[in-house]
């Protein structure tokens, strides 16, 4: 069995370039995330530019606060 290096995988390194304040981070990322077809990879990725405090793309809208009761339901 191969073992696993953690050093190799794509989003260890982006997650240990965001750590550590890499300048091109913001960059990798976006551009992983545009190659991506996973929706657990995307989220993540998501949440590495929330981290470096980029808008984050669009695969969840926030939720709406109006004072709509149903909409309150489906959304919850």
């Amino acid at each position: 069995m191969k073992e696993h290096n953690p050093t190799e995988d794509p989003l260890y390194l982006l997650s240990n370039a965001v750590e550590k304040g890499d300048p091109t981070a913001a960059e990798k990322v976006k551009d992983r995330l545009n190659k991506s077809d996973d929706p657990s990879e995307m989220r993540y990725l998501e949440g590495l530019l929330l981290l470096l405090g980029e808008k984050p793309g669009e695969l969840e809208d926030p939720p709406d606060y109006e004072d709509d009761p149903e909409e309150y339901w489906e959304e919850y």
